[in-house]
């Protein structure tokens, strides 16, 4: 009996030893390696591990629609750069309704997009704003005259009816640098039928757009580029407040590289992503966004970014700006360049 029973002991023992290294086996199957997209060997913890990374959710909000001007942010974003920095980027298109200073400010955005002279006018409010980048590093804004009927110097635009945004900055500076007294001043709608009816009219506008539709329509035109004056603000210029800055220098460093590696992957590779944005602005046909593209060219990957790398910025520019303003009677309050941009989260060159 006793020989009996040791022996059903020994044969229980022997089912429990296979049983454990059964599971022991399978257990190291599951944890054993993974594939990943490169076909390197991964740790399935690892690779758990990223499936189950949070994602920081912070919204960009954009100085217009969605446009060629934007291209490297779309591009940052469907190659997922944002997302190996840890972050889930929503992109709101901006609009003549939408303010992104306001969006910004008031914290129901992160990120925001606006000019140079627009985020100074903003600092001078009380609103403490912060460049981090620039996309565009020459202004594209102009004015735009009917074939023949342009003009040498902007005193010229003096006499002529002028189809002018109320409030836009760089008009301010003029009034102070030119004589244009005698200017008759319209509202800027979009809608360009008055001027295509008066060929004497002049119209703001970037050439990099409406010099375009008016191509399409058989108007022929002409243009004078605001910085022919010595006014160049940076335009597209990538901001936060200094509030946002001080208390998450992470996030915004990490939305830096991937918002500069979506610029440069953009450069080499555009089609897709005018693609891409023809979906998300339907109104913007291919032809636009490539003619678009091509002549942003000339004013976003050039001067200091050729130097130094895409998105940067120098004190200078930002102190002659300033300085313009000033001469303008724009501002009231001192403004330091130092105080509302920085080069800090740039790609070394």
């Amino acid at each position: 009996m006793n020989k009996l029973g040791g022996l059903l002991k020994f044969n229980m023992l022997l089912v429990s030893m296979a049983v454990l290294l059964l599971l022991v086996a399978c257990g190291n199957e599951n944890e054993g390696t993974a594939t990943d997209a490169a076909g390197e060997e991964v740790s399935n913890e690892t690779v758990g591990s990223e499936e189950n990374q949070e994602l920081e959710s912070v919204k960009l909000v954009l100085n217009w629609f969605a446009q060629a001007g934007h291209g490297g942010i779309y591009a940052a974003d469907a190659q997922g750069f944002f997302e190996e920095k840890g972050i889930d980027v929503t992109i709101e298109p901006g609009g003549p309704q939408v303010s992104s200073i306001q969006m910004v400010a008031s914290g129901s955005a992160e990120f925001g997009l606006v000019h140079g002279d627009q985020l100074i006018v903003a600092r001078n409010q009380g609103i403490e704003l912060v460049a981090l980048a620039t996309i565009y590093q020459r202004s594209p804004q102009a004015f735009m005259f009917h074939k023949g009927h342009g003009i040498d110097d902007f005193d010229e635009v003096s006499g002529r009816t002028a189809f002018i945004q109320p409030g836009i900055t760089y008009w301010e500076y003029f009034k102070s640098k030119y004589d244009l007294s005698d200017v008759n001043e319209l509202a800027f709608t979009g809608d360009h039928t008055n001027f295509i009816n008066n060929v004497e009219s002049v119209n703001q506008v970037y050439v990099t757009g409406e010099p375009f539709f008016m191509e399409q329509q058989g108007i022929e035109t002409e243009v004078k580029l605001i910085s022919d004056s010595g006014y160049d603000p940076y335009q597209y210029v990538l901001y936060v407040t200094k509030d946002y800055l001080t208390e998450n220098e992470e996030t915004v460093q990490n939305f830096v590289t991937a918002f500069i590696k979506g610029w440069n992957y953009f450069k080499e590779t555009p089609d897709e992503t005018l693609e891409l944005i023809h979906e998300k602005n339907p109104d913007k046909s291919m032809e636009s966004l490539q003619y678009e593209l091509e002549v942003a060219k000339d004013f976003i990957y050039v001067g200091d970014a050729e130097k130094y790398g895409f998105g940067y910025m120098t004190e200078e520019r930002w102190s002659t700006l300033i300085d313009q303003l000033n001469e303008a009677g724009v501002l009231d309050e001192a403004v330091e360049a130092t105080d509302i941009f920085t080069t800090k989260y740039l790609p070394a060159k």
